[in-house]
């Protein structure tokens, strides 16, 4: 049986490096890369995110490799709300918080009503991290999952990389949170493979993504390959691990 891979976070622009992507651009990419099913959101960060989270569920129905994302802004108040339940019902999976992009602190409350909605449609959080003055740093991220214990976090980048250590303390202290390779795993996959040796955080906490198609894929599988993760630690990183919080 051929290993199951799973990416949490790819990105669908209608054009890339000068040639038409979209939907057919994300799936040669994946097959490029070995990768079975892609979570993938809107490229950008726009102030109001509804457009192009419309855009994107209407470009992938009915493509069971591609599980839309939608991204919100927690600042637009009930709109982004009313936003995240329509996705929802169309199709999404996951809700996207970015507030390096729109400008808000995850140890506020800004993104509150955000997660308590997510709680209720049962659907997990992709969250970028990044440094204290995005509003996104491990610790905040840590602080958001406290408050909100049922719903399950993602975190993008896992503190690539000056914070890298910041995210394996948040994710010790909070069950719910796993760490994202996107990134780390194309261009420091053996950063990873430290943290599952030294006990820090065990592979079963530790979820594949690419980033593509500013990231390259198959650099990040290839990346987890590489490295020398038990056959098991390397399955659960690249595509097990997804397939249960997805229940795929």
């Amino acid at each position: 049986m051929s290993q199951f891979v799973a990416d949490f976070e790819s990105y669908m622009p209608d054009d890339f490096a000068g040639k038409p992507y979209g939907p057919t651009g994300l799936l040669a990419n994946a097959d490029a890369a070995g990768i079975d099913v892609s979570v993938v959101f809107q490229s950008g960060v726009p102030a109001d995110p509804r457009p192009g989270n419309a855009a994107v569920l209407d470009a992938v129905a009915g493509e069971p490799r591609i599980l839309p994302g939608c991204l919100v802004n927690p600042t637009m108040g009930p709109d982004a709300l009313a936003d995240l339940e329509q996705c929802v019902r169309r199709g999404a999976r996951t809700v996207k918080l970015m507030p390096a992009g729109h400008g808000y602190r995850l140890d506020g409350p800004a993104a509150d009503p955000v997660m308590d909605l997510a709680r209720s449609l049962g659907i997990p959080a992709t969250i970028h991290s990044g440094s204290y003055l995005s509003g996104c740093a491990p610790e905040y991220i840590a602080s958001l999952a406290r408050r909100h214990p049922q719903v399950t976090i993602i975190m993008d980048h896992m503190g690539y990389r000056e914070w890298v250590g910041s995210a394996v303390q948040a994710a010790q202290e909070n069950q719910t949170i796993y760490l994202g390779t996107t990134l780390i795993a194309a261009a420091e996959p053996y950063t990873i493979a430290r943290i599952v040796e030294s006990g820090e955080l065990g592979a079963d906490r530790i979820v594949f993504g690419s980033n593509a198609p500013a990231g390259i894929a198959a650099h990040g599988v290839n990346g987890i390959r590489l490295v020398g993760f038990s056959p098991r630690d390397e399955a659960l990183i690249l595509g097990e691990n997804l397939r249960a919080i997805y229940d795929l």
